[in-house]
């Protein structure tokens, strides 16, 4: 049952905003299974309403697959909380805000408010996932692993894939990364995920004093130098007023 589960799961992450749908022999591609183990799940997630068939003979997720999506965000703990931070800080910096959480070697974005004008922020909207080492977000989530554990995370594999080139590239660069998150209580991404981008994320935990989610900030890379240390400080200050119990904050030191 729980191979069969995986298998469900795998075909699930398939679906995104920008491939919405997929047929049967594209997924058996994708995923290297064969062709009547693909079809057989297909049906089966069909008729639970987790996938819908097109006309065109592709798939779509289905009514339960958003169904289960809004009963997460609707019964969630931090959802509501976040909001009302996330709120207070894009009203006053207009700079987009998202909360996001970890889904193994990814990070995967909650909740966002943008500003009603300025740049808008793509890449993490509600339900995207982004590689971890390449995001603030994802660094403060991995930097509080227990120890050995981001190893696993990745496999052992030296070499990670970025998304822009001044995207952490090795597994030691980004220990040596975690380490710094660990020590200042906030992450930085300065062109990691998109060029011309910058973020700023800090530690959220959960009433068991485990750091679940982390709220981030966006704004364009020219403001980091005057605009970033009370960007940083404004995110850590608003993540610590969601946690429970509060995470230690540094004293009499810059952010940035």
């Amino acid at each position: 049952m729980i191979d069969g589960l995986e298998k469900a799961t795998r075909i699930l992450d398939l679906f995104s905003s920008d491939v919405p749908e997929w047929t049967v022999s594209e997924i058996c591609r994708e995923l290297s299974l064969p062709k009547t183990t693909i079809w057989e799940y297909m049906q089966t997630m069909t008729g639970l309403g987790l996938l819908r068939r097109t006309v065109r003979g592709r798939y779509r997720l289905g009514w339960r697959a958003f169904q289960l999506g809004l009963r997460a965000r609707m019964t969630s703990e931090i959802s509501g909380p976040a909001r009302v931070e996330m709120s207070k800080l894009v009203e006053k910096y207009e700079e987009t805000v998202q909360l996001a959480s970890r889904y193994r070697s990814e990070v995967v974005y909650l909740e966002k408010i943008s500003p009603r004008t300025g740049l808008q922020v793509n890449l993490t909207r509600v339900g995207e996932r982004l590689p971890a080492h390449c995001t603030a977000a994802g660094k403060v989530l991995l930097s509080y692993l227990p120890p050995g554990e981001v190893r696993e995370v990745y496999a052992g594999a030296e070499r990670l894939t970025g998304l822009t080139e001044r995207s952490i590239g090795s597994l030691t660069a980004l220990e040596w990364e975690l380490a710094a998150v660990r020590e200042h209580g906030y992450a930085l991404d300065v062109e990691e995920t998109v060029e011309g981008m910058c973020s700023v994320a800090a530690p959220v935990s959960n009433e068991d004093g485990d750091v679940t989610w982390a709220l981030t900030m966006s704004f364009l890379e020219y403001r980091l130098s005057a605009q970033g240390d009370g960007y940083a400080r404004a995110v850590v200050e608003a993540a610590q007023r969601l946690s429970h119990p509060k995470p230690p904050v540094p004293e009499n030191r810059r952010l940035l």
